[in-house]
């Protein structure tokens, strides 16, 4: 990966007028690598459809700079930048074949018959659909769909892929699948993908960066790691897989980290966010990650609590605790074929390894 492909800028997206104006973006920041997989995340109504449809030239930006490969395309057209755009609906024309669909768009571009052969061929050969070329889109799965929808947007070789939720009309076994398949066209091709998903684990599992949305702007843009392990506010925390958010106070700070009183008295080292110096005393946000907790004997361990409810996920099971500060805690272990659930209402303890504690700002 080398360069950018995309360069946002202070870009802002407002439906309506007066009164009733909407703010869909507001100063939009972003550089996305050539060759990069890139996912917008966050909740229904967060803008990240309306930042995809600026990018694709579908939504006009009503401020700031929009650049694709260096040129400044935010008053072109969705025919004039070098995008192609993979919905929710795959669209698909039921009256052609496979092969016809994948090579529509190269015979609209006027591109010659020796040319749309050779490329429908490469793409069937891509997405491993040659068996199924001249079948109609009624006669394949909603996977294979799938497949036929992103060879035609990969046809003419676009230098932007972007996917609004292509997923999500999947099962989930299929979409599981269908992760690996986009993960390797889009390594296979090299082509900067921009992936739009409201799914946590779609994001954590695909992505080269990660950027957070929430009422229109980007709260945290890092890596699946740094998303995961770093949150930066409460909502990224929050939205990103399961987390425990503990109150407690701070007993002790040096400026780079500091020690809180845990429920039930222990102390424990906590990470502080960059920029962050909290006081004596102060009540802070801790978090923790359920799989960085450990089940252990009753008195031992950082924290005590009482069991209430266990769900068994087959990988893991979620134990759901109440701290001896009557605050909720969840536990998550892996299953081993001879391990038992410990019971409702039984005393048991918590461990946390060094470092899995960490402060969030308010």
């Amino acid at each position: 990966m080398s360069g950018n492909e995309i360069e946002i800028s202070g870009l802002g997206k407002v439906f309506g007028q007066g009164a009733s104006a909407f703010r869909a973006l507001s100063d939009i920041n972003l550089t996305i690598g050539t060759g990069e997989f890139f996912t917008l995340l966050g909740p229904s109504g967060c803008g990240k459809t309306t930042l995809l449809r600026t990018i694709a030239g579908f939504e006009a930006p009503s401020s700031g700079s929009l650049r694709i490969n260096g040129e400044e395309v935010a008053a072109k057209g969705p025919n004039a930048r070098p995008v192609n755009t993979v919905f929710q609906n795959y669209a698909l024309f039921p009256h052609m074949s496979v092969a016809q669909n994948i090579g529509f768009g190269l015979k609209m571009l006027g591109k010659p018959k020796s040319e749309i052969d050779a490329t429908v061929a490469e793409m069937l050969r891509l997405v491993r659909m040659e068996a199924m070329k001249d079948r109609k889109p009624s006669e394949i799965s909603g996977g294979q769909q799938q497949r036929v929808a992103l060879a035609r947007a990969l046809a003419p070789r676009p230098r932007v892929l972007l996917l609004d939720e292509p997923l999500s009309a999947l099962d989930l076994k299929l979409r599981k699948e269908m992760q690996s398949e986009l993960k390797r066209l889009q390594s296979e091709t090299g082509i900067t993908f921009v992936f739009v998903t409201h799914d946590q684990e779609e994001a954590l599992t695909m992505s080269d960066r990660i950027a957070v949305m929430s009422a229109g702007r980007i709260l945290q843009l890092g890596t699946p790691h740094e998303i995961y392990h770093a949150p930066a506010d409460r909502f990224v925390a929050d939205f990103i897989g399961d987390t425990n958010f503990l109150t407690v106070p701070v007993a002790a700070s040096d400026g780079q980290a500091a020690t809180v009183t845990l429920p039930g008295g222990t102390q424990a080292a906590a990470r502080l966010p960059e920029g962050m110096i909290p006081v004596t005393g102060q009540e802070v946000t801790a978090v923790v990650r359920p799989e960085q907790a450990t089940l252990m004997p009753a008195g031992q361990g950082e924290m005590q609590a009482t069991v209430g409810t266990s769900t068994f996920f087959g990988t893991d099971t979620h134990i759901h605790l109440t701290l001896s500060d009557g605050q909720g805690f969840i536990l998550r272990r892996q299953n081993a074929t001879d391990m038992a659930s410990p019971e409702p209402g039984q005393t048991v303890g918590i461990g946390l390894g060094a470092g899995t504690l960490r402060i969030l700002k308010d």
